[in-house]
């Protein structure tokens, strides 16, 4: 299992939420510090601006799940990043970070 920092349009409620991450285990809201979110067309992304946070949820995805993911995120990059969960706790997540 990953864990998967989502955000935007993945998050619960939100329009591909369902699709992509409705039967994966949510761990919890967390925030990342050094991004800011960005709408690509119709995906939200992040990228990298200092004094910047993004806000979205922590999931442990699936092979499954990722596979969705990377079909759709194709001018992204999967990266490893630090969040900040709801607790305090700080663990290492994966998202995708826009490299255009």
């Amino acid at each position: 299992m990953i864990k998967y920092f989502a955000c935007g349009s993945f998050l619960t409620g939100c329009r591909y939420h369902q699709y992509y991450l409705g039967d994966q285990k949510l761990l919890g809201k967390a925030t990342v510090e050094g991004y800011k979110r960005y709408i690509f067309g119709a995906l939200h992304g992040i990228y990298p601006h200092p004094g910047e946070r993004v806000e979205g949820e922590v999931y442990e995805i699936d092979s499954k799940a990722l596979h969705k993911l990377e079909n759709i995120h194709v001018n992204f990059t999967f990266s490893q990043v630090e969040v900040e969960m709801e607790d305090g706790q700080t663990i290492p997540a994966q998202t995708f970070i826009w490299n255009g």
